[in-house]
């Protein structure tokens, strides 16, 4: 059994589970504390849970056995390369449900479940509506994943100031730190960062980002992505009253130092009137691996979209190709890439003389596909895709949020280890659009006068080796 085969196999018990429970998607959503489009995601194989809590939360809300959960942790466990098809049973080990540590799996579903209710769901009384200070940063042994896990709470949403005759409005951000994790670094180490926020509950339409600065003596790394979330009940697209972010990156300070990674939620309304509120449900910050390998000249295989807007549209030359990696050299030995874009695509071109909210057709509709070239000399060796996928991006969204991902790329031996990689974004029809770059002036809390930037479309390569 392959990752392909893992993958198609693990969705296809996932959902047969939530059959058997006879659950819809917003049902088994509100009982797994998983967004329904999640959910759907994962019954379809579109993309793999990222973790053992999230296989746990789901298993737990269909009334899965013993032997159900031992099936899907097999099949998550090959499709996310922790181990081989011919890793024996006793041999395989999954993540400590507490910790960043390693530990065999529980011996029965109760006490996973007991577990995962104690650490992974809240109860409504954790929501917490204070302003807090930055938490202390998440401490693990050199070799666990370092991992703080995000308190929900609720979050304020602050109103769009007016705007002074002869100046643009500017959103007011509400900036809550949720958690840090720090990491010593060698001059010439990369690390993988992940920050996930889940968030529901809207009062009115609200601005959600999710931000990570990576901070050291000297410099930062910032990315940030973001999407708009929709009035709770009262919207036509219930699918987006839950929004799940996930922020990723290749970390690379260049020097020996100790690195701080933090964490921000960053919140507004675009309403003058009143200010909203919505709710962080659940989130996570992690160095999810420690030792990425970097390419030949010393630096990650990772690229950003400068600051600005590329045009989509119904011009055939309105065509993006961003991110992209133009080419990067691994080292010998690799078997294979796994291969990440995150786009944020505005729905309507902002034009002179344009007003959005009064057009019709009120989405607009275009493809994403990720493709990735391995190369021999100037000729094209070997390449593969990650499915199109086709969205229906509505103006009341407005900004959305586009992952994607190739997880198991074939390095071929007869093709030199130089690789390309890029998103294309092609309109099908309705509104226009743009992929979103580069962000800047970003403040550093809610009414500073001290900014920053922060890369969002962007797309990195992390090899890999014997998993294949």
């Amino acid at each position: 059994m392959d990752v392909s085969s893992a993958r198609s196999e693990l969705a296809r018990l996932l959902a047969a589970l939530k059959e058997r429970r006879g659950l819809s998607y917003s049902e088994l959503g509100r009982e797994s504390h998983i967004s329904s489009s999640t959910l759907h995601r994962y019954c379809s194989g579109v993309t793999v849970p990222p973790d053992y809590r999230t296989i746990a939360a789901i298993a737990t809300a269909c009334e899965a056995t013993d032997q159900d959960l031992t099936d899907l942790l097999r099949h998550w466990q090959v499709a996310n390369g922790k181990i081989t098809a011919e890793t024996p049973v006793s041999a395989a080990e999954t993540p400590d449900l507490s910790s960043g540590s390693r530990r065999r799996r529980p011996r029965s579903l109760a006490a996973a479940a007991a577990i995962l209710v104690a650490i992974v769901i809240p109860s409504s009384t954790a929501f917490n509506d204070a302003d807090p200070s930055t938490p202390a940063p998440a401490a693990a042994p050199a070799d666990a994943v370092i991992r703080y896990d995000f308190t929900p709470r609720r979050i304020l949403a602050p109103r769009m100031p007016k705007a002074m005759p002869g100046e643009s409005r500017k959103p007011d951000h509400e900036v809550v730190a949720l958690g840090s994790v720090e990491l010593e670094m060698a001059t010439t180490q990369t690390a993988y960062v992940v920050s996930v926020m889940r968030a529901s509950s809207a009062t009115h339409l609200s601005l959600f980002d999710n931000e990570v600065r990576c901070r050291w003596p000297g410099g930062e790394q910032n990315f940030v992505t973001g999407q708009n979330i929709l009035t709770e009940g009262a919207s036509s697209e219930r699918e987006k009253e839950e929004v799940q972010l996930t922020t990723r990156f290749l970390l690379h300070p260049g020097v020996a130092t100790k690195v701080a990674c933090t964490a921000y939620l960053r919140a507004a309304t675009l309403r003058e009137d009143l200010d909203a509120q919505f709710r962080l449900d659940s989130g996570r910050i992690e160095v999810a691996d420690t030792s990425v390998g970097n390419t030949t000249t010393g630096a990650p295989a990772q690229g950003a979209v400068p600051q600005g807007l590329l045009h989509v549209g119904p011009d055939p030359r309105m065509i993006a190709r961003e991110p992209v990696l133009r080419s990067v050299t691994f080292a010998p030995g690799f078997t294979h890439l796994s291969v990440v874009a995150d786009t944020q695509y505005q729905t309507c071109y902002p034009q002179k003389g344009k007003h959005c909210d009064t057009l019709d057709p009120t989405a607009s509709r275009a493809t994403f596909t990720l493709y990735v070239t391995q190369w021999k000399g100037n000729e094209v060796c070997h390449k593969n895709r990650a499915t199109g996928e086709l969205r229906e991006m509505s103006h009341t969204v407005h900004r959305h949020h586009v992952p994607l991902h190739l997880p198991d790329f074939t390095i071929r031996a007869d093709c030199d280890p130089r690789f390309s990689a890029y998103v294309m974004v092609k309109w099908v029809d309705g509104m226009d659009g743009a992929v979103q770059g580069a962000v800047e002036d970003l403040t550093d809390s809610r009414g500073s006068t001290t900014m920053h930037n922060a890369d969002m479309s962007h797309i990195f390569m992390i090899p890999q080796k014997g998993l294949r």
